[in-house]
């Protein structure tokens, strides 16, 4: 049944399968934002200036999350909790091919599948808790996401910060850390309880 307001609300798994893998893609997100910035500085793939290769790398994540909003409107209709799941997993997939070959190609394609992948999952888990939180606690799951992927973004970008600047150590790391967000989201039940 409905809960009333102000009594205590537990989200169902559908919501917290959502917030896991954002949690998963906004980490990612932090992490390519410090690791690439000073891996490329450092040593510029493909024979670029390093601020040309920053650039691309930047510009990559912006045409990637321009293109994650556009989809954003024709994918949210669909079954939005299952998309953040596969998103999670295309990631994975294009930091382990930067892991493997790494170069001018591989660096451009993992910012803009982090940037489409982190953009679109971010329009799933808005649309799962429009569709699956009762509205007298929206707010409060719309603050407590938001809060939650800003410390995962940051503790991606340390972890950026911390590591040796080996690109396929670097890139390994992430495409682990990514799996293991898959499997996080993939353990939260759907029939969790409502409240």
């Amino acid at each position: 049944g409905r809960t009333r307001p102000g009594a205590p609300y537990r989200v169902g798994g559908t919501v917290v399968r959502a917030l896991r893998a954002n949690v998963a893609l906004r980490a990612f997100s932090g992490f390519l934002t410090f690791f690439l910035a000073f891996v490329l500085r450092e040593d510029p793939v493909g024979g670029l200036d390093d601020a040309v290769a920053i650039g691309l790398v930047a510009a990559a994540a912006w045409a990637g999350s321009t293109a994650g909003t556009s989809v954003g409107a024709t994918a949210r209709a669909r079954s939005p909790d299952r998309l953040v799941l596969a998103l999670v997993a295309v990631a994975a997939a294009a930091a382990a091919l930067t892991a493997a070959l790494w170069g001018l190609v591989t660096v451009v394609l993992v910012a803009l599948v982090a940037g489409f992948a982190q953009q679109l999952g971010r329009l799933s888990l808005d649309a799962v808790i429009q569709r699956d939180v009762p509205e007298h606690v929206r707010a409060s799951a719309f603050a407590r996401s938001d809060t939650a992927l800003q410390l995962a973004w940051v503790l991606g970008g340390g972890l950026g910060i911390a590591l040796p600047l080996v690109p396929p150590l670097g890139m390994g790391i992430a495409a682990a850390g990514l799996l293991g967000g898959l499997v996080a989201a993939q353990r939260a039940r759907p029939d969790s309880a409502t409240g």
